[in-house]
């Protein structure tokens, strides 16, 4: 049995001091400057205890520098950091592959050569402090990880971030942005998406505009950003005559008739000559294309009156008692054929738009059947149980007739 060896506390001091100077050699190295002396921020240090920073081991000293004098243990005192140096700096950890390795090697490391092309980075270059830096978007202290939902720039939380100086119009008026975007795409499907159904892959600011490289696209770029979740759309978009057309005019593709920030939910009203229809915006009966925005708007309207009719009869049937198990499926289908329909409109054409309305026509069909062949049997059942309810009255009146007729008992 070996005796365990007893270890002086200087020599537990000595280690710890060791191992603080070798994690100190691994964190990044504290910026080489002087500024006007400030005392930690109220808060600052109950906010770290659950920042990713504090975790990893990176101190206040890592990013502010060594104490300045004047200091205390209990009221230490840093240099500040100027915001045309944030940016730089946060840099100096995650734009080094070797150490950001140490920690998360799928975090990217080009963040800051992002920051750089965008136009926060550029104004910011340009001594700009207006415009947004690291710590405006990640906060300086108690910062969390993105996928954690306190964070930030968390995706249900990105748009409220971004709002915090795009829907300040003093804020935005010399750099002529309109300070009302938050609040058009608060009431977009996007938006209802995102927050009330919880849809994280919904769209949110940093899904068109970028993060870090943050752009708004231009003409040329609105498909390839809508692209991005709405493929089969931008597919037949791409293959219709209307691309050609409106990279002539110039117009930015899905803008034209969706918008940007205050998409809404598609509706078959939206095809038509007539107000609220967009199709009205460039077309009415005499323009090229009124032949193919009449069938259109006619069948996505009629196959959508027809899907809610057979509804109501299967629905009646079920109410009834009636199993129509075959008419929902049926109307599932109608309905599939329905949304596939609204996608076939980026087509601009009517050869693939009529081939999936007579499916879903076919479909509606099947359900009206189902629903009647479920009232027939309702019928029939009415019927029988009639039947059956007057048998048991004559049943019954005979039995009585027969007891009456019954000599009386004796006693």
């Amino acid at each position: 049995m070996t005796q365990a060896r007893s270890v002086s506390p200087a020599t537990v001091v000595a280690a710890v001091l060791a191992a603080s100077i070798v994690v100190r050699a691994q964190a990044p190295a504290a910026p080489q400057v002087r500024f006007p002396a400030q005392t930690a921020p109220a808060g600052v240090p109950a906010a770290s205890e659950d920042d990713v920073h504090v975790k990893a081991g990176v101190t206040c000293e890592s990013c502010h520098g060594p104490t300045q004098p004047g200091s205390t243990g209990a009221a230490p005192v840093y240099a500040p950091i100027r915001r045309t140096g944030i940016a730089s700096l946060c840099a100096r950890c995650h734009a080094n592959a070797s150490y950001m390795r140490q920690f998360a090697p799928q975090v990217r490391v080009d963040q800051y050569a992002q920051y750089q092309t965008s136009v926060h980075g550029q104004q910011m270059a340009k001594g700009n402090e207006q415009v947004a830096t690291c710590s405006d978007c990640h906060q300086a202290h108690g910062i969390q990880q993105v996928r954690d939902t306190r964070s930030p720039v968390a995706p249900s939380n990105v748009a409220r971030t971004c709002a915090r100086c795009h829907a300040d119009a003093d804020r935005m008026a010399p750099f002529g942005r309109s300070p009302d975007v938050f609040d058009k795409w608060s009431g977009s499907v996007h938006a209802s998406a995102l927050l009330e159904r919880g849809d994280t892959s919904a769209p949110t600011c940093s899904t068109c505009h970028g993060s870090h490289g943050a752009t708004p696209p231009g003409v040329d770029e609105v498909a390839n950003v809508c692209a991005q979740c709405h493929v089969r759309e931008a597919e037949l978009f791409r293959a219709s005559p209307k691309k050609v057309v409106f990279e002539t005019m110039g117009q930015a593709d899905c803008l034209v008739c969706h918008g940007n920030h205050a998409i809404a939910r598609p509706d078959d009203s939206w095809i038509g000559f007539e107000s609220p229809a967009v199709c009205a915006t460039c077309h009415d009966e005499t323009t090229g294309g009124a032949e193919v925005i009449r069938t259109v708007g006619q069948g996505l309207r009629g196959l959508r009156r027809d899907v809610d009719a057979a509804a109501d009869l299967v629905r009646h049937a079920e109410e009834a008692g009636v199993l129509v198990k075959d008419g929902h499926l049926a109307l599932a289908a109608a309905r599939e054929a329905h949304v596939r329909l609204r996608v076939l409109v980026h087509a601009f054409a009517t050869p693939p738009f009529d081939e999936v309305l007579t499916e879903g026509r076919a479909a509606v069909e099947s359900a009206r059947e189902a629903g009647n062949a479920g009232l027939a049997e309702l019928q029939f059942r009415r019927t029988g149980l009639a039947v059956a309810t007057l048998f048991i009255i004559g049943f019954l009146i005979t039995l009585f007739v027969k007891i009456r007729r019954l000599p009386p008992i004796e006693r």
